[in-house]
């Protein structure tokens, strides 16, 4: 019995120390672990809202709406969404700039980047065929035309036939426009010149050209715009490219199209259109104020699908048992045209005379009545721990200062423009006319770390108060945020959690491992 109880007072008093250990601090714990992560570092863009609609198309009953780089797939009878597609993640590819349907395939041109053949057996789910990029091409793209039984690839240093892929025509003259046919050839337009693609010979004055539908009447007629500074000259011109009338339009034409019994005229305040006679004149005019169109397309009798800056809709050209005349109904906003932007640190307004918007870093976009009466002058030059970067007096690139008294240089392709610059994690960002481009100091030398893709400029690029992200503005790419974090897809075998006295010896494996360099304290 006595055994028993002594026994007793045994456990309770382990009981005792241990509960009193705890209390008192000596419970058995875990030291805090380190992460060693050495997997690549990339550029993301963490969320984007709006952009350029340029290209509006309506086959079969189903509307192709570009956004940027985006293909919207929407009903030609409401404008609801059926379903979207994009050809590379958001920020890898340029905005869609010009659309066709050719041989019944949807051709679709990324500006600056590659040209994607589309086939339309399910209209309604678009899938990829083959594509075509500008090592294939030749040429930076940007629009295409039908002309002579065959597809027409023009842009940046000439035009091509994609019978004759990488056979340049006009390509000492710069940006080339469409192909056109009539009974003396082939032409297209560049600068303010057509030109024969034979022989490159002047043929008349236009900086667009596209011909008139057989429907019209007049045999080898073409239209044509004449764009100047303040305004443009619009009109039809005979098959020996002579003018047969012509109207004078405020500001600059976006695009023309001849839809039913109308040629219409697309610019940035307002769409006209007009009827044409037997001989050539344009007659019985109508015009229809709105902001920050680009396109458009017949949906269907009175309907027509609009696409541009403001975001989309569908018009109703005359009052009928659905409603009035002259009304925008389906109408989808989008932040597209946006030429001055200021921040908190956390939101960015950013607008023009087509709305404001209010936009979380990070987050989310609305349409705002906050008014935009002032805007945030670009950074020209920054100062970064490895040197200092400053905007060159002509905007053509960026000279950088390193600390050890080097200078280097760096400058977008093709001529392009510098607008802005800015600083997160010691890392160098700059905003160009084609998008964001960011560099960084690392192994003892300057290294591209990245580059997003937008049509620009990104003319704004903003650091917020709290986070490592970029909140960036561009003119006519939109609005949102972007990131440099460690590649998702890289090797597992890169990261790893190591007790803090484990750490050098872990990460000195892994490299040698990984085939990485040795550490700087190791070199």
């Amino acid at each position: 019995m006595g055994s028993s109880i002594n026994q007793l007072r045994r456990v309770l008093s382990c009981s005792f120390i241990a509960s009193l250990s705890v209390f008192m601090g000596c419970e058995p714990s875990y030291a805090p672990r380190r992460t060693i992560d050495l997997r690549p570092q990339i550029l993301e863009v963490s969320n984007h809202h709006g952009g350029t609609r340029h290209c509006t198309l309506v086959h079969e009953g189903i509307w192709y709406q570009s956004l940027g780089p985006e293909l919207e797939i929407l009903s030609g009878k409401d404008g609801m969404q059926i379903t979207s597609h994009e050809i590379e993640p958001f920020g890898q590819v340029g905005p869609i700039s010009d659309m066709c349907i050719a041989d019944g395939d949807l051709w679709v041109v990324y500006a600056g980047d590659r040209v994607v053949r589309f086939s339309l057996d399910n209209p309604r789910r678009p899938r990829t065929l083959e594509q075509w990029k500008v090592e294939d091409l030749g040429l930076y793209p940007i629009e295409i035309s039908l002309a002579g039984g065959d597809i027409w690839i023009s842009g940046r240093d000439g035009t091509t036939a994609m019978s004759q892929l990488g056979t340049l025509r006009l390509s000492n003259l710069g940006r080339v426009g469409q192909v056109v046919e009539n009974s003396n050839g082939l032409f297209a337009t560049a600068g303010r010149r057509i030109h024969r693609l034979d022989d490159g010979d002047y043929a008349g004055a236009a900086t667009h050209l596209l011909p008139l539908p057989a429907d019209f009447g007049i045999d080898g007629a073409s239209i044509f715009v004449l764009q100047a500074t303040e305004g443009a000259s619009f009109g039809l011109m005979g098959p020996d490219l002579r003018e047969l009338d012509s109207k004078t339009i405020l500001g600059t034409v976006r695009s023309v199209r001849a839809l039913d019994d109308r040629i219409f005229v697309v610019g940035d305040h307002q769409m006209s259109g007009w009827k044409v006679d037997p001989s050539g004149v344009l007659i019985d005019p109508v015009f229809v104020k709105i902001k920050g169109a680009r396109d458009l397309d017949l949906l269907r009798e009175n309907y027509y699908a609009v696409g541009g800056t403001f975001g989309r809709a569908v018009f109703r050209m005359n009052a009928d048992a659905n409603g009035e005349a002259d009304e925008f109904i389906s109408v989808e906003r989008a932040p597209g045209r946006l030429e001055k932007a200021i921040t908190d640190g956390q939101r960015i307004l950013a607008g023009s005379d087509e709305g404001n918007w209010l936009y979380t870093i990070g987050g989310k976009c609305e349409l705002s009545d906050k008014t935009l009466n002032a805007t945030t002058g670009p950074r020209t030059s920054v100062t970064m721990s490895w040197g200092q970067a400053k905007i060159d007096s002509d905007r053509q690139g960026v000279t950088i200062e390193l600390s050890s008294g080097e200078i280097m240089n760096w400058s977008p392709r093709g001529q392009g423009l510098v607008y802005t610059l800015e600083i997160s994690e010691n890392r160098l960002w700059i905003g160009f006319d084609e998008g964001i481009h960011v560099m960084e100091f690392k192994e003892d030398k300057v290294c591209d770390l990245g580059n997003i893709i937008l049509e620009g400029p990104v003319a704004w690029l903003f650091r917020p108060r709290v986070g490592d992200n970029i909140g960036y503005v561009s003119a006519y790419g939109g609005i949102g945020s972007a990131e440099v974090v460690p590649d998702p897809d890289a090797d597992e075998g890169l990261v790893r959690r190591v007790r803090p006295e484990d750490a050098v010896k872990a990460e000195r494996e892994m490299r040698k491992s990984a085939g990485l360099p040795p550490m700087e304290q190791d070199r």
